[in-house]
């Protein structure tokens, strides 16, 4: 017996629209010829969001694999955008920093994220694209407050 799969469910709306909002971010990246790869740039947009961390906390946060996230690094890190220090806490840890270096590229990348945002908001009015934004920060509240008492109830 087939079970009946809303292809517009939440579920799936909420996953095309990373994937193809990814996709124009992608083209944007590429369009403006940087030095860095669109992969490469999401870890740098990331980093300069949550600053310096641990390495596979930043893994962790972009849902990506620590060996994937070591690749983006090791190739960041020897164009000088990024930092890797030995943690004070644990000698065995990496923190992963910005360099002043990255400023410049985080300009480029803010910009390519604006025009990817303007792409995806065509045909909304202000008001509709404000109340999509506002939306979407609840629902992103109320994921991490979910997966937080998850976490808790494992623990």
């Amino acid at each position: 017996m087939r079970t009946p799969i809303d292809p517009d469910s939440i579920g799936f709306l909420i996953n095309d629209l990373a994937r193809q909002s990814r996709a124009i971010f992608e083209h944007e990246i590429e369009a403006a010829n940087l030095t860095v790869t669109a992969a490469e740039a999401r870890v740098l947009a990331h980093m300069a969001r949550t600053g310096a961390t641990r390495q596979h906390l930043l893994a962790d946060s972009l849902g990506m694999t620590p060996m994937s996230v070591t690749g983006f690094l090791d190739r960041l890190e020897k164009s000088e955008l990024v930092e890797r220090t030995p943690d004070p806490k644990d000698r065995r840890a990496k923190i992963v920093t910005l360099t002043e270096r990255a400023s410049d590229i985080l300009i480029q990348i803010s910009q390519a994220g604006r025009k990817t945002e303007q792409t995806i908001s065509e045909g909304l009015c202000p008001k509709e694209w404000d109340v999509f934004y506002r939306t979407a920060l609840q629902l992103r509240r109320n994921i991490a407050d979910t997966l937080v008492t998850d976490q808790k109830d494992e623990a």
